[in-house]
């Protein structure tokens, strides 16, 4: 039974460390905030798990660094925000570094304003509101408004908020996406102009749906448009992925690929699967199946490698 409260009467370090590493994420946390109560001699041991290969115990320590507050700390916090390859973990240094209070984090979280991830991002600008940072020019105000998803206040910005807004349009969040090009549209200008026609070859649908009325605002060609549209990358289903489908649950290869009677061959095959089941008694009646549903997985693979997008 992991008792907390009595590893941090006797100031057990190194048990609270170890519980960082929990199965249990409340456990995980209460010891976080359990070190973070232990002052500075807790401080080196955390620092050395800062590199540790597991997210969960990364987050705990710099989430125990915040609580303690040590100006030495800083230095390796910033290296987190600024390398680490998890998103979470830059979030949760950004927020130590506020936490902390240490103006020289300032550089290393404004930078971060310009982070591809909008945790990140938020976490930031809550840091430098900590610190007491104001922007030093427009610009800067609009990497932090847009921190903020302060919407109305960008729009108000207008020109200067142009580079920012390209900048962040790199965030994998397609709602952010959708609304930096909706404000690009409405803004205008060429560097605008040619961010809108570059949203139409967007990945998600429906950031181009945007993109196409934010390139008439912008004063894009409208016969451009279909031409640029048509030059997008195909998302294409992958031909192993179908035949796998196939041979396992016959039909959903069909589904996958679009083809809408996918569903009713599957229906049909879970129909036949019962009906065997219940009247022959047979313990796995999946495994008579596959001789006939692997020509079907071979078939599909070559029906993919033939579609037109391909």
């Amino acid at each position: 039974m992991v008792n907390i409260d009595d590893l941090k009467k006797s100031h057990d370090i190194r048990g609270l460390i170890r519980l960082l590493d929990h199965g249990n994420s409340d456990i995980q946390w209460r010891a976080a905030d359990a070190l973070g109560n232990m002052g500075e001699p807790a401080c080196d041991p955390l620092l050395r798990l800062l590199d540790f290969p597991k997210v969960n115990v990364r987050l705990g320590a710099i989430d125990a660094l915040g609580g303690i507050k040590s100006p030495r700390s800083v230095d390796n916090l910033i290296r987190k925000l600024k390398d680490d390859t998890d998103d979470e973990v830059r979030w949760a240094a950004s927020i130590a570094l506020g936490q902390i209070g240490d103006p020289r984090a300032i550089p290393a979280l404004e930078e971060a304003l310009k982070d591809g991830d909008r945790y990140v991002r938020y976490g930031a600008i809550k840091s430098l509101e900590m610190l007491n940072w104001t922007p030093s020019d427009e610009t800067s105000r609009a990497y932090a408004l847009i921190a903020l998803q302060d919407w109305p206040a960008v729009r108000k910005l207008r020109s200067a908020a142009v580079r920012p807004l390209i900048d962040i349009n790199k965030d994998p969040n397609p709602v952010t996406r959708t609304k930096i090009v909706e404000l690009l549209g409405e803004i205008g200008g060429p560097d605008a102009k040619k961010a809108c026609e570059r949203a139409l070859l967007d990945r998600d649908p429906g950031v181009r749906w945007k993109a196409v009325f934010a390139c008439k605002r912008c004063g894009v060609d409208t016969d451009r448009i279909p031409v640029i549209l048509a030059d997008r990358p195909r998302t294409i289903p992958s031909a192993f992925g179908a035949a796998v489908l196939n041979l396992f649950f016959f039909g959903s290869g069909y589904s996958y690929i679009g083809k809408w009677w996918g569903i009713l061959v599957f229906l049909c095959y879970v129909g036949v699967i019962i009906i065997i089941q219940l009247n022959w008694d047979v313990l796995f009646p999946y495994m008579y199946t596959y001789p006939f549903t692997a020509v079907f997985a071979v078939q599909t693979y070559y029906m993919v490698k033939r579609m037109p997008d391909m």
